[in-house]
C-alpha cells in the first residue's frame, strides 16, 4: 500500500498569484453571446430549431443532443436550449429535456446561464 506524505504531495505546489488567477478566468466575449436564430413561425418544430442553431455553430443535431462535454459544444447546446425555450413557450422543461436527452434541471441550468426564458408578450386585446 502506498502512503503519500503531505510533504511529498505539496513539494511542487505553489500558490497562484493574482495575475495567474485572472488569466484562468477569461472575460466573456461578445461573439459568445446567445445568437438569435430566425424562426419561421411559433410552431416551428423544436428539432428544426436545434438543427439550425447547431449548423450556425458547426455541429449536427446528434452532436448537440449527444453526451460530449467540450466547451464549444456545450455553448452551442445552451444556445439551442435557449432558442427552443424562447421559440416554443408551450413546451415545458421536461419536454425540452426529452428533446436534448437531458433532465429538466439541466435545461433549467442552461436557461439560467443564458438569461432565462423570454418573457411572454402581453396580448393587445387585454388593454
Amino acid at each position: 500500500m502506498f502512503i503519500a506524505r503531505y510533504e511529498n504531495t505539496m513539494r511542487n505546489a505553489r500558490p497562484k498569484t493574482e495575475p495567474e488567477l485572472r488569466k484562468s478566468q477569461p472575460a466573456p466575449k461578445a461573439e459568445d453571446a446567445y445568437r438569435i436564430i430566425d424562426v419561421i413561425d411559433a410552431r416551428t418544430p423544436a428539432r428544426e430549431i436545434v438543427s439550425r442553431v447547431g449548423a450556425a455553430h458547426g455541429y449536427s443535431f446528434a452532436e448537440i443532443t449527444g453526451p460530449r462535454l467540450e466547451k464549444s459544444l456545450v455553448q452551442a447546446r445552451f444556445d439551442a436550449i435557449k432558442a427552443v425555450a424562447d421559440a416554443r413557450p408551450d413546451l415545458s422543461l421536461p419536454q425540452i429535456g426529452r428533446i436534448f436527452n437531458r433532465d429538466h434541471t439541466s435545461i433549467l441550468h442552461a436557461l439560467k446561464k443564458r438569461g432565462g426564458r423570454k418573457a411572454p408578450e402581453a396580448s393587445e386585446g387585454n388593454a
